[in-house]
């Protein structure tokens, strides 16, 4: 089911999003839903390669049915592809992707994200996915065995709302010598320190002495470093043999190693999501250094809507989201852009463009709007000049960032000015109502809800709080509000009419 409501918007990137339908207390499993909804499905998409090795499916599948007891196992044998109709059939809330790491990597995740959005008619992901995989059997383990992350400690090297933690600290690309603190207890307003001019020690302390639980990073980077600074000489990350390695200013190496549970958003990074070979700095971080969920970029970034547009989601409006549902929501805030896209040039191939040729700056460009663009009037072309490279970027970016680690794990900032309430169905009546609380401050801007599971329902009969206005985007698995307006404390709640769980054509294992 699909019904898109058409309303006056601008281009979605750092907009706040509702986060997931469910919220779970402390270690609570993510599927324990309300006794009146039906189970979330998880399906598991794990190549042969990983099945016929003992040893990687008992850290991986094995592992995952521990968690999910009733997901769906799906296997591959040549082409990811290959599981298309068994996921369209079984029509998972979330899918796990599990390969060895010779089979991830920049043209696994393009395969996937094209994967997940084909499963039924609409351009939308269809599925919440993640890539589990690791640099053995064993850290791969870490990564589909990880329990639930509720953030309180954060380290930030891009820049976002450090008052969205209990305790943040950043260090900045373009600024040596001074740093910014935040300490819920004590401070009124983010604080200036000075600090050293090499980021080093400063870091490390933060990952091994404080344990943050939560990490962005911009800077240069490829799949093999992270460089801090863009203003002068800074610390470096490297890698050997799975291991994470920080370099002074000076070449004097640190072992950076950290176990604490982490998610990791590589949001202003080129290349470092991707794994290019097993020693990588991704397949590191997961095994050396807690990360337990990561986002980063497989090919070179520029345009940053994915990457910058996570980052902005989740931090910004602390509590509303897991870090899955930032990635997820902002990926369907860029299809949503390349629609309008559609609309306005007619070239309809910007659905099914998929980025083939890898080189050091990618900048997509599918034939049909190269030919609309250069077939405009000069005088048209110019003033269309920033749409058309508005399209691009956003094409660059919807296929090419990739989501790692378990898609359900439930990792959420652990306190916020919004919260989350269970959802509540009335089968009887065919209702479903979602809800969000809002403790303090206020919210201009659009509001998300993900439905828990895949969902039919009339779109055009939907009820909302006034101040969530009327949606735009209606989906099996989520909606938006585009121009919400939360200025009072309490609770805003959708009502979803004839409301029904879709169910799957295949049975579960």
């Amino acid at each position: 089911m699909f019904a898109r409501v058409r309303v006056c918007m601008g281009v979605l990137l750092a907009a706040t999003l509702l986060g997931s339908a469910l919220w779970f207390c402390g270690c609570a499993a993510l599927f324990r839903s309300a006794p009146t909804l039906p189970q979330e499905r998880y399906a598991i998409v794990v190549s042969s390669k990983v099945l016929n090795d003992a040893a990687w499916k008992a850290a991986t599948v094995d592992e995952l049915l521990l968690k999910y007891p009733n997901a769906e196992v799906i296997s591959w044998e040549n082409d990811v592809t290959e599981a298309k109709t068994a996921l369209a059939e079984f029509l998972p809330a979330f899918t796990a992707f599990v390969v060895k790491p010779e089979d991830a990597g920049v043209h696994f995740t393009i395969a996937v994200s094209h994967l997940t959005r084909e499963l039924d008619e609409d351009p939308y992901t269809d599925t919440f996915w993640g890539v589990i995989t690791g640099y053995d059997a064993e850290a791969a383990r870490k990564v589909a065995a990880a329990q639930p992350i509720m953030i309180e400690r954060a380290l930030d090297c891009s820049g976002c709302d450090l008052t969205a933690f209990k305790r943040a600290w950043r260090y900045s690309e373009d600024h040596r010598g001074t740093m910014k603190t935040w300490c819920a207890e004590t401070d009124e307003a983010v604080q200036t320190a000075s600090c050293d001019t090499d980021n080093t020690h400063g870091v490390l302390e933060r990952l091994q002495k404080d344990r943050v639980q939560f990490l962005a990073t911009s800077g240069h980077a490829t799949q093999h470093d992270w460089q801090m600074g863009y203003c002068g000489p800074n610390m470096q990350l490297r890698h050997k043999d799975g291991a994470l390695i920080a370099l002074d200013t000076k070449f004097k190496a640190y072992t950076a190693h950290t176990d604490e549970p982490k998610v990791y958003f590589a949001n202003g990074n080129c290349l470092i999501g991707d794994i290019d070979k097993t020693d990588c700095m991704a397949l590191s971080w997961m095994r050396d250094g807690g990360v337990r969920q990561m986002m980063g970029y497989t090919v070179t970034t520029w345009f940053g809507a994915q990457g910058w547009g996570t980052l902005g989601l989740f931090t910004d409006t602390a509590r509303m989201t897991t870090a899955t549902e930032a990635f997820h929501f902002t990926n369907a805030a860029i299809v949503e852009t390349l629609e309008r896209a559609i609309e306005t040039t007619g070239v309809t191939d910007l659905r099914t463009y998929r980025l083939k040729k890898i080189v050091q700056l990618n900048q997509p460009l599918s034939r049909q709007l190269a030919k609309w663009y250069a077939a405009l009037p000069d005088e048209e072309r110019a003033q269309k000049q920033a749409f058309f490279k508005d399209v691009v970027g956003h094409l660059h970016d919807r296929d090419v960032v990739c989501f790692y680690g378990d898609p359900a794990l439930e990792t959420r900032i652990a306190e916020g000015k919004f919260s989350v309430l269970p959802p509540a169905y009335d089968a009887k009546a065919e209702t479903l109502t979602l809800t969000v609380r809002l403790n303090k401050g206020e919210r201009k801007g659009a509001v998300w809800f993900r439905l828990p599971g895949a969902w039919e329902y009339d779109a055009e009969t939907l009820i909302a709080s006034d101040a969530l206005g009327r949606p735009d985007v209606c989906l099996e698995n989520m909606v938006r509000f585009p121009h919400a307006e939360l200025r009072e404390e309490g609770n805003y709640a959708v009502t979803l009419q004839k409301a029904r769980p879709m169910r799957a054509k295949v049975s579960q294992r």
